[in-house]
């Protein structure tokens, strides 16, 4: 048997960080187990999701899974666009769980709606190119002159 070395995750317990080992890694098989299969038989379940996860190329989506209690009730599944890593981050308890929902919600949110609208700006049906200001944004300096998207993009 290969013996390997804990998975970290990050936990939130009653409003503070602590690094324990992934309980989900844990669980898989040493040369990389099904993680749905081992969260499953930790009792975790589908709670919620934030961004779609057919928009393959949506930024960062969000899906939290919960247990029926403690330890470490809540999973945070973070799944991004470049590469394939899923990030896991647990919560102890539901107030941890609702406090990282609100901070990272809006980020999965945001993407998902770029996404939306980078698809609904198709002409022929077919996903369009990453939607890109005209020009480069400036920076703010000392006497510039302030310009808005919508000055961008009629220029």
């Amino acid at each position: 048997m290969i013996a390997m070395e804990p998975v970290p995750a990050w936990c939130l317990v009653n409003g503070e960080w602590t690094e324990r080992e992934d309980p989900v890694m844990a669980a898989c098989d040493p040369q990389g187990g099904d993680v749905y299969a081992a969260m499953a038989a930790l009792g975790f379940e589908p709670w919620c999701r934030i961004g779609d996860e057919e928009f393959a190329t949506g930024p960062l989506t969000l899906a939290v899974y919960s247990r029926e209690k403690p330890p470490l009730q809540f999973l945070l599944q973070l799944e991004g666009n470049v590469g394939n890593v899923v990030e896991h981050v647990f919560a102890e308890a539901l107030p941890d769980a609702m406090n990282l929902l609100a901070s990272w919600a809006p980020v999965a949110q945001a993407g998902a709606l770029v996404e939306l609208v980078r698809r609904l700006a198709v002409d022929d049906g077919e996903a369009s190119p990453v939607l890109r200001p005209s020009a480069p944004p400036r920076p703010f300096t000392t006497g510039a002159t302030s310009s808005t998207a919508m000055d961008r993009v009629g220029s």
